[in-house]
C-alpha cells in the first residue's frame, strides 16, 4: 500500500479505560551514571545517561493534566524504529500525540509505601511500549519504572528535550542474529542434543553482535537506577523514590528485555518475581538454571510463519507445522529450570496467547486501527482481547508473589481467558530422560 493511501486517522482512536484504587501518576527524569559508557552512541561516551519513566499511585490529581501517549517531541523519535521493523510509515502513530493515557503528569504520590516493578523495554522499541499495563498496575499500588537504555532503544527523548535514537548498527544487529542458522532451532530442534548444541552457536554468534554485549550492561543501567532512588540521590524523583518499598521488588521486559529481567532477578535477593513477555535467551546464563524466584512467561505463537513455509530451515522439528497446542516449543522453555525438572515448579507459570505475534505483545493492538499494521499483530480476536490477559495474568502473579496477597493464581486468569495455552513442558523431560542427559 502506498503511503498516502495508508490511514493514519485509523490509529490511535481510542486508549483502554483503567479500573483501581487510585489515579496513576507518570513521572520522567534522567540520571547520569558516571563510571559506565554507552559505547551505541554514534560518538562513544564516556558516561551513561539514562531515561527513566516512573507510573506510581498518585493521589490529588487536581490540577494535573493527562499524558497523551506520545508527546509532540517523541513522535518523530521514539516509535520510528518499531515501525521500521513493521515495515509501517514514519508517521502511521502521529494521532498518538491526541491521544490521552490515564496518567496524570507530575501528579504528587499516593501515601504510603508500595511495590516496585522494573521494565525493560525490547530491543529498538521504547520505555512505554506497555503503558495499558503499567496504568493498570499503578492503579492498583505499583511503582513501575521503565528504563530508556539509551541509542539501544527504539529511540528516547530525555525531558530536558534531547533525543538519542536507535543507533543503526543494532538494528545491522538484529539482521545478523534473524539470519543465524541456530537461532530457531535453538528453540526446536528434533532433539534435546541438537537443541544445546544449536544453543551454542547461537549463542558464539550473539556475543560478536551488541545483543551478546548488552545483556549485561542494560542489568547494570537497571541496579544504578535502583540505587540511587534508594539512596534518594536523584532530586527530581524524589517524591516518588520515597514511597518505594525496595523490599518487595519484581522485575519485568519484553523481548530482549524480558531475559535481563531473567538476569536482574537472579542477582537481586530483593526481588520476588520476574515477568517475561515474549523473550527467548541471548545467552547461557539463565539455561537449565533454576530462577531463585517464582516466574511468569507469556509468549505468541512463534511458528505461524514457519507453518507456511514450502520446506522447513534445517535443523528444526517438523512438529513446529503442528497446531498450536501445549506441548508446542516457545523460546523460553530451556530457561529458568532444570531441563530435566522443566514444568514441575509450583511457582513457575508460562502461558502462550493464540493468534498474538511478537509485535502483538505491547500497547500496540490498542494503538493499531488501519489493516497494514493490525494484520502484523495478530488475530483480530487475539488483539480485542489481549490487553486484558495481559493484565489479568501479569497483576495476579504480582499481586500473589510481590505483595503476598493470597491467592489460588492462576485460576481466575484462566477461567476469565479459556483461549489461553498453558504449556506443557513433559516433552522435554521426557527428552531429557530419553537422551540420559542430567542438568549440570
Amino acid at each position: 500500500m502506498a503511503e498516502d493511501q495508508y490511514d493514519y486517522d485509523a490509529n490511535c482512536r481510542h486508549w483502554p479505560h483503567v479500573r483501581g484504587h487510585f489515579p496513576a501518576g507518570t513521572l520522567d527524569f534522567e540520571l547520569t551514571d558516571p563510571l559506565r559508557s554507552s559505547q551505541y552512541a554514534p560518538t562513544p561516551t564516556l558516561t551513561r545517561r539514562l531515561y527513566v519513566r516512573a507510573w506510581y499511585p498518585a493521589g490529588d490529581v487536581t490540577g494535573c493534566h493527562r499524558r497523551p501517549y506520545f508527546t509532540k517531541a517523541e513522535i518523530g523519535t521514539v516509535p520510528v524504529k518499531s515501525l521500521e521493523l513493521l515495515r509501517q510509515p514514519p508517521e502511521a502513530l502521529r494521532n498518538a500525540t491526541r491521544l490521552l493515557t490515564n496518567s496524570w503528569v507530575d501528579a504528587p504520590p499516593a501515601s504510603g509505601r508500595f511495590p516496585i516493578v522494573v521494565f525493560n523495554h525490547g530491543y529498538l522499541s521504547y520505555p512505554a511500549q506497555h503503558t495499558a499495563l503499567f496504568e493498570n498496575l499503578a492503579a492498583n499500588g505499583y511503582v513501575v519504572l521503565s528504563v530508556g537504555h539509551p541509542w539501544e532503544s527504539g529511540g528516547i527523548v530525555y525531558p530536558n528535550g534531547d533525543a538519542a535514537t536507535g543507533s543503526p548498527r543494532i538494528l545491522e544487529d538484529m539482521m545478523k542474529i534473524g539470519q543465524a542458522l541456530g537461532a530457531m532451532s535453538a528453540y526446536a530442534a528434533p532433539t534435546l542434543t541438537e537443541q544445546l548444541a544449536a544453543l551454542q552457536e547461537y549463542t558464539k554468534v550473539l556475543r560478536t553482535t551488541s545483543a551478546g554485549r548488552l545483556a549485561p550492561v542494560w542489568r547494570d543501567d537497571v541496579y544504578f537506577v535502583l540505587d540511587r532512588l534508594e539512596e534518594d540521590a536523584v532530586p527530581s524523583a524524589s517524591a516518588v523514590a520515597a514511597v518505594i518499598d525496595h523490599e518487595r521488588r519484581g522485575y519485568m521486559g519484553k523481548s530482549f528485555g524480558a531475559y535481563i529481567a531473567g538476569m536482574l532477578a537472579q542477582g537481586d535477593a530483593r526481588s520476588r518475581g520476574v515477568v517475561h513477555l515474549d523473550g527467548g535467551l541471548w545467552s547461557h546464563e539463565l539455561a537449565d538454571t533454576e530462577l531463585r524466584t517464582p516466574f511468569l512467561t507469556l509468549g505468541s505463537d512463534v511458528w505461524e510463519d514457519f507453518r507456511k513455509m514450502p520446506e522447513l530451515p534445517r535443523g528444526m522439528d517438523p512438529a513446529v507445522r503442528e497446531p498450536l497446542g501445549p506441548r508446542t516449543p516457545a523460546a523460553a522453555d530451556l530457561a529458568y529450570e532444570r531441563i530435566s525438572q522443566a514444568g514441575l515448579r509450583s511457582d513457575g507459570y508460562r502461558f502462550v496467547v493464540p493468534g498474538i505475534r511478537h509485535s502483538g505483545i505491547s500497547d500496540l493492538p490498542e494503538l493499531a486501527g488501519a489493516p497494514p499494521l493490525r494484520v502484523k499483530l495478530g488475530t483480530e480476536h487475539a488483539l480485542a482481547t489481549f490487553t486484558a490477559i495481559q493484565n489479568d495474568l501479569v497483576r495476579g502473579f504480582l499481586d500473589c508473589h510481590v505483595k503476598g496477597v493470597p491467592s489460588d493464581y492462576p485460576a481466575a486468569a484462566l477461567a476469565a481467558h479459556p483461549e489461553l495455552i498453558v504449556q506443557d513442558l513433559s516433552w522435554l523431560r521426557e527428552r531429557a530422560q530419553a537422551e540420559s542427559y542430567q542438568s549440570q
